[in-house]
């Protein structure tokens, strides 16, 4: 078997003030997640799904008056929260910096007039894209480390307790169900319940952690 370790991938993290973007004006602490991003090159322009508060989003509404955003396409509220589909210039974004160099976006997020990006890129490639961005942006902080895979894809056994206990309250303090019991609902060992219970919390856990990490100070 060839093994291919002349290209390793590293998980690069940064904090960026972008001066073209409507982020540098979004001056709020709540912060705006992104659920997607897709690139419409030939109409120079980034569609962009986030998701807000209601304060956020009257911010993000006033920058589309005074035409820090291209456009707002919908808004749907969800709950206690806000789901916008808006545009802006695809040209000198982020975005396409880090995927022009091949990079992986993972996620991305805006606050306090700046942006919190997550992505994978080849090691070789890393100094090439900072200093791209570094012409479009003001970079604060950036860290690089080892990516390491973790695996969030649940089981059917790990999925059904996982559920099952969040459905019935064994989460809740004090719990409103043992463990027995559920065992006994799934037709199942409690140590079996149990070792599924684990299992599923460390990949959820492993996976909300990877996409939620810190930057430094």
């Amino acid at each position: 078997m060839r093994y291919f370790n002349n290209y390793p991938v590293k998980l690069v993290s940064l904090y960026l003030i972008h001066e073209n973007c409507w982020s540098k004006y979004y001056l709020e602490d709540d912060m705006v997640n992104i659920l997607n991003l897709i690139p419409y090159e030939e109409k120079n322009l980034l569609r962009v799904f986030l998701v807000s508060t209601e304060k956020s989003y009257k911010q993000i509404a006033k920058l589309k008056f005074e035409g820090r955003i291209r456009d707002i396409f919908n808004v749907y509220r969800y709950y206690n929260k806000i789901l916008v589909d808006l545009a802006r210039d695809y040209e000198n974004s982020i975005f396409s910096i880090i995927t022009g160099n091949n990079g992986i976006v993972l996620n991305t997020a805006k606050y306090n007039g700046g942006e919190k990006w997550n992505f994978l890129m080849y090691e070789h490639k890393i100094n090439k894209t900072l200093k791209e961005l570094d012409e479009v942006a003001e970079i604060e902080n950036v860290n690089v480390s080892d990516f390491i895979p973790i695996s969030t894809t649940l089981s059917d056994h790990e999925l059904k307790a996982l559920s099952l206990a969040y459905e019935h309250g064994y989460f809740d303090y004090p719990r409103r169900i043992r463990s027995d019991e559920l065992a006994k609902m799934l037709g199942i060992k409690q140590s079996t319940l149990i070792y599924h219970l684990r299992n599923a919390e460390r990949k959820v856990i492993g996976s909300f952690l990877k996409k939620n990490r810190s930057f430094e100070d």
